[in-house]
């Protein structure tokens, strides 16, 4: 895969990464601004969960019969539409419609790329070359959020959002060179088959559960460590070290795939999540380790991503669009209800244990992943 492809599709998915959560960055400036109150601009990150869930599956199935290159570009300008449309919103409904605008284009923008990527990529090299291009999410969360959010306090929060749209044009002009005219979806009749159901469905809801254990805990990161005699500079600190573990276990799940396969490396992957998770709570008075325990949290359970796509890809014949797209509408309903039931843990017992519901969770995982056809079954069935 070209060097040049990779940056700018890596590059792509960064922007789009920021726009996932980019709210809860200008959370206080939004409300602010438009006096409305945090609980209520805290649904616009639901809202974009939510249309992202629903749309994508539709937007992937409706442009299968196009080319992918048109499709991504046509794509970009509805996500700057829509960045636009949130900058220039004077009230909730409209900052909502800028929302389900942007999901609606990034659904279709991240799947196609992660389609061409399996395309272009060499077989054996495929695990990494996802794992590289999936690293601008981590690289959104690390660098993005607290970029978008410092611009946005020093500027205006509409500022973030035109500068967005600008970024976006400009990457129009980089994925109009850079794109290969490839026909990832565009192929005789009944040629795309999913060889294994099951192997998907159990993927797709290991990818629901990961995301649920995880923002049971990281979305009240801030109260759970305040409780706990750690300062707001310090949660920050540890923001940031969860964001560089997400980094890493995005590149060595690519990696570890590559070489033993995403079944052997998911059931690893999530054994070592669970272990993190359960042990979180005896390191709250250890501040050190309770760093390193975060670090490794995040390394195993963003390592399970790539590891997960290289499984749908080895479980279907021809294009993997499809099984992207719900596995990506998977993805974004667990950050929604893992962020829910996370909610109604803390209301009614100690914040301290959360770690110990998200463990459960992914302990689901773990046992789902037993059940995964083997690679070689797969392909012989």
């Amino acid at each position: 895969m070209n060097k040049k492809i990779l940056v700018t599709f890596t590059s792509s998915i960064f922007l789009l990464g920021i726009m996932e959560l980019i709210v809860s960055g200008l959370l206080e400036p939004i409300s602010s601004n438009l006096d409305m109150s945090y609980s209520l601009t805290g649904q616009l990150i639901t809202v974009y969960a939510v249309s992202f869930a629903l749309f994508g599956p539709i937007l992937i199935k409706a442009t299968q019969k196009f080319p992918d290159k048109p499709v991504i570009l046509i794509s970009m300008i509805v996500f700057i539409i829509g960045n636009i449309v949130f900058g220039m919103a004077n009230g909730f409904m409209t900052l909502a419609l800028g929302r389900v605008i942007t999901a609606m284009a990034a659904a279709v923008i991240i799947v196609k790329i992660l389609d061409i990527t399996v395309e272009i990529s060499e077989p054996h090299k495929r695990g990494r070359m996802l794992a590289l291009v999936y690293l601008g999410f981590s690289g959104a969360n690390v660098f993005g959020i607290p970029i978008s959010t410092f611009v946005g306090t020093i500027f205006g929060w509409r500022t973030v959002f035109f500068i967005i749209a600008l970024i976006a044009v400009i990457l129009i002009v980089i994925l109009s060179r850079m794109v290969p005219n490839v026909k990832t979806d565009i192929v005789e009749e009944n040629t795309d088959q999913i060889m294994s159901m099951r192997n998907v469905i159990i993927y797709i809801s290991i990818t629901l559960l990961v995301l649920i254990g995880n923002f049971v805990v990281i979305g009240y990161i801030s109260p759970l460590m305040t409780e706990n005699g750690y300062s707001l500079q310090e949660v920050s600190i540890a923001l940031l070290i969860a964001g560089l573990g997400g980094m890493t276990g995005t590149y060595f799940g690519g990696n570890i795939a590559d070489k033993i396969g995403a079944r052997k490396a998911i059931m690893i992957m999530l054994t070592l999540f669970f272990i993190t998770m359960m042990i979180m709570p005896f390191l709250y008075p250890f501040k050190i380790l309770f760093y390193i325990n975060l670090y490794l949290w995040n390394v195993f359970e963003w390592s399970t991503s790539p590891a997960i796509q290289m499984g749908l890809v080895k479980s279907v014949k021809g294009s993997a669009s499809s099984v992207f797209s719900w596995n990506m509408s998977s993805l974004n309903l667990g950050i929604g209800l893992g962020a829910v039931f996370g909610g109604i843990f803390i209301t009614y017992l100690s914040i301290d244990y959360a770690p110990w519901l998200g463990g459960g969770v992914v302990f689901i995982g773990i046992i789902l992943s037993t059940m995964l056809k083997k690679e070689s079954v797969i392909q012989n069935d």
